[in-house]
């Protein structure tokens, strides 16, 4: 049976890695973003906490990124297509985007509001890049892009 000196002892050593960790988050300007939906599940739950940094370049395909949208909400969705690429969007017709266009949807593409609804994001829309995901702890995960 583990003695409780050992548990705390272990309590405080994951509240200062947590602590470092937030605080090196902060210097490299990161910020977190708070998941509300289903749009991204399973990979973002609705409730989970993400870090996400200002995108510096151009979005790549596959990065789930911070979009800010026509009325002025900001949410999470994936890059599913870039400039000069087609998709399918709003009525189902197929689009070709402009030269810094770029189509985004949820993972949960039946509860999502997407580039299929609002049509193409142009790049200055697209303000931050999801870094890793840090709640709930069974969520816990490097974001790619």
């Amino acid at each position: 049976m583990e003695k409780p000196a050992r548990r705390r002892k272990a309590k405080r050593a994951v509240l200062a890695a947590g602590a470092m960790a937030a605080g090196a988050l902060t210097l490299k300007r990161v910020s977190p973003v708070h998941v509300e939906g289903e749009s991204m599940a399973p990979l973002l739950p609705n409730g989970a906490l993400v870090a996400v940094a200002p995108l510096r370049d151009a979005p790549q395909l596959g990065a789930i990124v911070v979009v800010l949208r026509p009325d002025g909400s900001e949410h999470l969705k994936r890059v599913v297509a870039g400039p000069g690429e087609r998709f399918v969007g709003p009525a189902g017709l197929t689009v070709t985007l402009g030269p810094d266009e770029y189509a985004v949807m949820g993972d949960n593409r039946g509860a999502s509001t997407d580039s299929r609804n609002y049509g193409p994001v142009a790049q200055r829309d697209i303000v931050a890049v999801a870094r890793v995901c840090y709640w709930p702890p069974r969520a816990w995960r490097l974001l790619s892009g």
